[in-house]
C-alpha cells in the first residue's frame, strides 16, 4: 500500500456465477480528492463501490483503504468501515427514530463518542447540510431531498476519512437533487476524499478533480473532467456521453 493514497484497489475481479462484474480494475484515490465514477448501468461502477467497504465480496485482487487490506481475512472489516462513510440511493433511515437519534447511534454505540459528544456533532452535520431545525422530526415525514441529506449528515458524524456515494440523488425528484449536491459540493471544497457513482454529469463536471469512465467491468477510460468530456478518447467513451449529453 503506497501512503500518498487514501483508497488503493488492484486488479480487483468480482464476479456473479458466471456473469464477470468486475474485470481487473486498478485505481488509486488521493487525499482529498474527488473521484466521480460514470458510465451505462450495469457496467460495474455501484459493485465496485460496495467492494470498497465489504457489501460485496471480491473474489480476487486487494483492496487498501487507509493501509488496510480489506481483501484479507484477518483485517477487521468493522473497524476500517467506522473511518469510510457511505450513502446510498435510499436513505436507510430508521423509521422508529428521529433525525438526531438516527445519526448519534452508530457514534456511541460505537464508543467513539459520549452521547452528548455525538448529539453535538450530529447538530454541527445538520447544520451543514441544512438541516439543524430538523433534529426532533420523524424522518418518514421528510421529503426524498431532506431524508439524504439526513443519511449524509449520518455517515459525517463518524467523521471518516473517506465518503462513498452511490448515486446519492436518482432516486429524488428532480427539484431535490440541487440540495444534495449542493451539500456533496461543500465537503468536496472542505477537503473530503470523495467516490462517487453519478449520473449528474454537470455534478461531475464541477466538482470531479478526476472523472473515470467504467464500461463493461472496465475502466475504459480516466482524467480530468475536462479530458472526458471535452475530449473524450476512447470510443466507448465518447458513445456514452453523446447519448448523456444530447450532444
Amino acid at each position: 500500500m503506497d501512503k500518498h493514497y487514501k483508497v488503493q484497489v488492484k486488479d480487483l475481479h468480482k464476479s456473479y456465477g458466471n456473469n464477470e462484474v468486475l474485470k481487473g480494475i486498478n485505481l488509486n484515490v488521493k487525499p482529498n480528492e474527488v473521484v466521480c465514477m460514470i458510465g451505462p448501468s450495469g457496467s460495474g461502477k455501484s459493485t465496485f463501490l460496495r467492494c470498497i467497504n465489504k457489501l460485496e465480496e471480491p473474489n480476487s485482487g486487494h483492496i487498501y483503504v487507509d493501509g488496510y487490506d480489506i481483501a484479507d481475512p484477518q483485517v477487521n472489516i468493522n473497524k476500517v468501515r467506522e473511518n469510510i462513510g457511505m450513502v446510498f440511493q435510499h436513505f436507510n433511515l430508521f423509521p422508529n427514530m428521529n433525525v438526531l437519534e438516527n445519526i448519534i447511534l452508530a457514534p456511541v454505540q460505537l464508543g467513539k463518542m459520549t452521547k452528548d459528544e455525538a448529539e453535538k456533532a450530529a447538530m454541527h452535520y445538520l447544520d451543514l447540510v441544512g438541516l439543524a431545525d430538523k433534529a426532533n422530526a420523524d424522518p418518514t415525514k421528510l421529503s426524498g431531498g431532506q431524508q439524504q441529506r439526513v443519511a449524509i449528515a449520518r455517515a459525517l458524524a463518524m467523521k471518516p476519512d473517506v465518503m462513498l456515494f452511490d448515486e446519492p440523488t436518482s432516486a429524488l425528484d428532480p427539484e431535490m437533487v440541487g440540495d444534495v449536491l449542493g451539500v456533496m459540493k461543500r465537503l468536496a471544497q472542505e477537503g473530503m476524499t470523495m467516490i462517487v457513482v453519478t449520473h449528474e454529469m454537470g455534478f461531475a463536471k464541477q466538482v470531479a478533480d478526476r472523472v473515470v469512465f467504467f464500461h463493461d467491468g472496465d475502466i475504459r477510460e480516466q482524467g480530468t473532467p475536462e479530458e472526458i468530456f471535452d475530449n473524450p478518447q476512447h470510443p466507448d467513451t465518447k458513445n456514452f456521453l453523446d447519448k448523456v449529453l444530447n450532444v
